[in-house]
């Protein structure tokens, strides 16, 4: 093998994550007594028994870092912060992440013999007529469930609502090697968005 083809590869390779550094986009700046204060009220107001494993401020975090127990992390797409008046809703909800179809995360460090409810919070602040669905499943989406129907979200902008919270089980059996994959997605309107997302790991079933 010729020292100018490996010269030529490392050149291919060296442009092009220069480039994805430059198109990566840019997180929104957080303090972190926010992500504290959020994470506390989470932990402390789940499910009897369940304890807060991982949050994610969307628009502010690309990767939890509230254990090292299971990680949330984001596939890169858009950010935004809305210029939010609501002022009952938190200051974490002002922030999304968006994209045309769907915004999609990574979540790891699942044990299969363990229960997991997920949580989110959306709202249509804008007013963009949005309506949304969550799928969850396996990394390679072999294996899917409809966590949440298709629904309408509360709209700020002209009806005054604030925004919806969600919560839904992990079907844990379709995680391989304890990661799974968990999509927002548009079902109409402009595009999909997201403020915050969670997981608790809760009580097992008798």
């Amino acid at each position: 093998m010729s020292r100018w083809f490996l010269m030529s590869c490392l050149c291919v390779v060296m442009f092009t994550a220069t480039a994805f550094a430059q198109t990566a986009p840019a997180l929104i700046p957080v303090e972190p007594k926010v992500i504290a204060d959020r994470e506390k009220s989470l932990g402390e107001n789940g499910p009897e028994g369940s304890k807060l494993l991982a949050y994610l401020n969307c628009g502010c975090q690309a990767e939890s870092t509230t254990t090292e127990t299971v990680k949330i992390t984001w596939v890169p797409s858009l950010v935004y912060q809305f210029d939010s008046e609501a002022e009952e809703a938190l200051p974490t909800q002002s922030t999304v992440f968006f994209a045309g179809n769907e915004v999609v995360f990574k979540i790891t460090g699942l044990d299969r013999k363990k229960r997991y409810m997920a949580g989110l919070t959306w709202w249509d602040y804008d007013a963009g007529a949005r309506t949304q669905s969550v799928i969850v499943g396996s990394p390679d989406s072999r294996m899917v469930r409809l966590a949440v129907p298709g629904i309408h979200l509360p709209d700020y902008e002209v009806n005054k609502q604030l925004p919806a919270e969600k919560r839904f089980i992990l079907p844990v059996s379709f995680s391989r090697g304890g990661e799974m994959r968990l999509s927002v997605r548009r079902e109409g309107s402009t595009n999909a968005v997201i403020s915050e997302l969670w997981i608790w790991e809760v009580k097992k079933k008798k």
